[in-house]
């Protein structure tokens, strides 16, 4: 029998904003904090790669950077801050002042088999049928989905002249409702689905691999929901395709996904800057209208991130995320060479 979740990590979209700690305020002390750090990494000459804690110190927003950190495992794995100047920085420093606030929360995890460990959120044409094609390089509609790491870190330079609205999804919710309206379908869920590695697998390694979609480790819950990436192992003809009862599970996952009662709808504004727990939360965006002027075009700009606290994952997820000890770093897609990356080519 499958247990009903319990605990801040269940909420419904509607009552996030009130009181649940989601949002926070980018305080004068915090901007002059990171200000300075700035200061202190352009002092030493460090370059993205070389950067350490150190480099780039925050005397107090990192203590509240450690108290948002336990909130996106011990809470609702949703958060928020607001309010950053960004505007007032160049794009080389905003990207030295997201790489360093990352430094503070975690450790970055390659994006891609290129070793993109800070990423970019844009519209850059990429053929939506091409074999290179990934959502975060598109305008088009994002449906919800997990990403490839324990935390997913956004940071909006700005935001597009309409749509790409974001929503937020308690992955514990949704399991709760599917145990309180179709309990058949959550043994199914339980279960282990095929999926791709996009094309990111390293030489030698599987392009296909198990994982189920929800998993329960020591009291620990997970989920990891990537729709588009089963349907990628499904159409390859290479793995057993999905049962009908698979097929119907997920479809009503997605079913209440998309239900008002249940996501955190919220648009982007510049400076903000937002972590996801990609085991409690799934998420997605709407399509976008760029500004015609290029230096208006939405950008936001991406971490994959592991955390010093994560949980501990069943051995269900090793296929994919290796080591499913707490703590450890794991996750993301492999670069295929030495060379790391700080912005998507």
């Amino acid at each position: 029998m499958h247990r009903e979740l319990t605990g801040p990590l269940v909420w419904r979209g509607p009552d996030l904003p009130n009181g649940r700690g989601w949002l926070r305020r980018m305080t004068e002390t915090h901007v002059a904090e990171i200000d300075a750090a700035l200061g202190v990494t352009k002092e030493k000459g460090v370059g993205l790669a070389e950067m350490t804690v150190e480099d780039f110190p925050l005397p107090t927003f990192a203590e509240d950077l450690a108290v948002m950190r336990r909130e996106l495992e011990e809470g609702t794995g949703a958060q928020l801050y607001r309010g950053f100047p960004v505007a007032d920085y160049s794009k080389d420093e905003l990207r030295t002042i997201y790489w360093g606030i990352g430094l503070h929360v975690g450790w970055a995890v390659s994006q891609s088999k290129r070793g993109d460990l800070l990423g970019d959120v844009r519209d850059i044409g990429t053929p939506r049928d091409g074999p290179a094609f990934r959502g975060y390089t598109s305008s088009g509609e994002l449906t919800f989905h997990t990403d490839a790491a324990d935390v997913t870190g956004l940071f909006c330079l700005h935001p597009a002249k309409s749509g790409g609205i974001s929503r937020i999804v308690s992955a514990a919710a949704i399991h709760n409702e599917i145990l309180r309206t179709r309990p058949d379908l959550l043994d199914v869920l339980y279960g282990t689905y095929w999926w791709s590695r996009q094309g990111n697998e390293l030489p030698g390694q599987e392009p296909y691999y198990t994982q189920p979609i929800f998993a329960d480790e020591d009291g620990y819950f997970a989920s990891r929901y990537t729709p588009t990436h089963i349907r990628s192992a499904t159409r390859s003809g290479a793995t057993p395709p999905p049962t009908d009862a698979q097929i119907e599970a997920l479809d009503y996952v997605e079913e209440l996904n998309n239900r008002p009662e249940f996501y955190l709808e919220m648009m982007f504004e510049a400076g903000d800057i937002q972590f996801l727990n990609n085991h409690l939360t799934y998420h997605m965006r709407t399509e976008f209208e760029d500004f015609g002027e290029p230096e208006k075009k939405r950008h936001l700009l991406r971490l994959w991130l592991s955390i010093p606290n994560s949980r501990p994952l069943s051995q269900g997820f090793a296929p994919f995320f290796g080591d499913v000890s707490a703590g450890v770093v794991r996750g993301g897609f492999p670069g295929h060479g030495a060379e790391v990356h700080f912005a998507t080519g």
